[in-house]
């Protein structure tokens, strides 16, 4: 994890302090790190907005992990469910359960394999996705009718997955180098107090030109990310709640919900059956195994 600023950042980790700001009683945070061993602080109001946005999104990332993404650092492995509720503009449902298995590499990127289950038409039909910190990921895409696996195209991040509100962009993962950060300001949204930062692709391809992203200032939990166009509108919104910590250092939102504003449409994700440490390894997530799914 790294920090902007003057400086040097120790290689171990020092956890945020806290403070509280003299006018309104806000929570003001400290950026804390080790310069020829000894502890400096500097005050969250003393850095731009861009270093300040960075900061707090670390947290978040460094802890959690992205919504559709790999996790939190260290479990190795992991596999759940879930099932996706698309619904369109006139209130008609479609619904896909899909498995889902992550694999945490140092090498050269995290892997995840999607597999429906149902609808019987998309049965077998999966996805396997290898991250990387800084470039573009990549997307395979396994056919059973045609027995064919193809590479999709860096241009596609827009598309939309299997008939959801989500696209591959959103399943890519989020990794913290892709994007530029700026705090916005500190909110409430219902009763949690959240701080507001904006994520800003660095992708021309992007189908977005930010991300504001809602994060409570407790937990650092996600809240709630709106995804503006490319144009500055208003595009979708994500919701997550239902949190649950697995394991002790895990935690993972049980239920997400995306909005299209522009569309009315809206895709429900209900997650389930989370394990984490279940033994997989490079070989599940080959384009062999992609072929053979089952």
């Amino acid at each position: 994890m790294r920090f902007l600023g003057p400086m040097i950042i120790a290689t171990c980790l020092l956890q945020t302090a806290q403070l509280s700001a003299n006018a309104d009683n806000q929570t003001v945070q400290r950026k804390c790190s080790v310069v020829n061993g000894v502890i400096e602080c500097v005050s969250q109001l003393d850095i731009s907005p861009e270093e300040r946005g960075q900061s707090l999104y670390n947290q978040t990332g460094g802890q959690h992990g992205p919504l559709l993404g790999y996790g939190s650092p260290g479990y190795k492995d992991s596999q759940s469910r879930f099932t996706a509720i698309i619904t369109d503009a006139n209130g008609r449902e479609n619904r896909r359960e899909v498995r889902i298995k992550y694999l945490e590499t140092a090498a050269e990127g995290n892997k995840r394999l999607l597999v429906f289950d149902k609808p019987l038409d998309l049965k077998r039909h999966a996805l396997l996705t290898i991250s990387y910190p800084e470039k573009k990921d990549e997307h395979w895409a396994y056919n059973p009718q045609k027995q064919q696996v193809k590479r999709l195209l860096s241009n596609n991040a827009a598309t939309p997955f299997s008939g959801s509100e989500f696209n591959f962009e959103d399943l890519s993962s989020q990794d913290l180098a892709k994007y530029d950060y700026r705090f916005e300001r500190n909110d409430q949204l219902g009763d949690i107090p959240a701080t507001v930062v904006s994520r800003l692709p660095k992708d021309k391809n992007s189908a977005y030109g930010r991300l504001e992203t809602w994060i409570d200032a407790q937990t650092f939990l996600i809240l709630k990310i709106d995804y503006y166009d490319r144009n500055g509108e208003l595009l979708k919104t994500l919701t997550a709640s239902d949190y649950q910590l697995f394991a002790d250092k895990y935690w993972r939102a049980k239920n997400i919900n995306i909005k299209n504003h522009q569309s009315g449409k809206s895709t429900q994700l209900l997650w389930s059956n989370y394990q984490f440490d279940t033994g997989l390894s490079e070989k599940d997530f080959s384009l062999t195994s992609l072929r053979n799914v089952n």
